[in-house]
């Protein structure tokens, strides 16, 4: 029996969409090519595989069974294409997206580190606040704020990052607290709420979206702001105890299908050592 492995590619996105024209509109074909290969299965294995209920396919007990076996050999042939594209490739890259304030504050001051053990790695950081799509290989590995919903990505808990208040000596000294003014952030999710809390009836004279803004005016004595501890503690910037800190946790996100990858590999576990614990990564 020879098997086309594209039949078992249109059997498995038809279990996962349920329906023939779902399944032809990612294949991008006609739903009758679906159907075609669909039943061309089913007689090389002789096995009934779907239970058709008006337009939906639902997987039989057999089906059940051989979808699962086909997952495994999907992400088999996953593995096997990186492998021959890390090993093609001398001068192996991996992409890397982190928030502003890990890139510049904590990753770009590891860089000479990093190169010294590792020359045959060419490393791209894509410093952003849009969070890269791993779906679509935007990034090999994420480091993200938030904990990832989807399924098919793996998120490992590196460390809490610490929040704390800053201003400038001289801002400090030029003003008593009654004159404090306040920079705020344009943050989302369980942030968004302490933040409101914190600056509820305070002046609030600025606001921004990026780290590296806040940090600049408030060396330039605009007024108080918020800025990771890892971040602010490059600068002269003095840390207002009395006011709240708040923690959040950073993970390392990678695509189920890439962290087999060595040279992604070698790079996670590098991230875990300088963010996380000193630990080899186990996802």
């Amino acid at each position: 029996m020879n098997l086309d492995w594209n039949d078992l590619h249109y059997f498995i996105l038809l279990v996962e969409k349920q329906t023939l024209t779902a399944a032809a509109n990612v294949l991008e074909v006609e739903h009758s090519t679906v159907s075609r290969r669909i039943e061309r299965l089913e007689k090389q294995l002789e096995i009934h595989l779907f239970n058709r209920i008006n337009k939906r396919y639902l997987l039989t007990d057999e089906g059940k069974h051989l979808y699962h076996e086909a997952k495994k050999l999907q992400l088999n042939i996953q593995q096997f294409t990186q492998a021959a594209k890390d090993h093609k490739q001398l001068l192996r890259e991996v992409v890397v997206s982190a928030p502003p304030f890990v890139a510049k504050g904590v990753l770009s001051l590891k860089l000479r580190e990093f190169y010294q053990r590792f020359q045959n790695i060419r490393l791209i950081l894509q410093s952003e606040t849009n969070i890269s799509n791993l779906h679509q290989r935007q990034a090999d590995i994420a480091l993200r704020i938030a904990k990832p919903q989807q399924n098919d990505l793996v998120a490992k808990r590196l460390h809490d990052v610490v929040y704390n208040w800053y201003a400038h000596p001289q801002y400090l000294s030029d003003n008593s607290p009654n004159q404090w003014q306040y920079l705020s952030l344009n943050l989302s999710g369980e942030h968004s709420n302490w933040l409101k809390t914190q600056l509820y009836n305070r002046p609030i004279i600025f606001a921004c979206n990026d780290f590296q803004l806040m940090k600049t005016a408030i060396s330039q004595q605009i007024g108080i702001g918020l800025l990771p501890d890892c971040y602010a503690k490059t600068s002269n910037l003095v840390q207002i105890e009395e006011l709240g800190s708040f923690n959040s946790p950073m993970y390392l996100v990678m695509h189920q299908d890439v962290r087999h990858s060595k040279k992604v590999r070698i790079v996670a576990d590098f991230l875990v050592e300088i963010l996380g614990k000193i630990t080899p990564l186990s996802l």
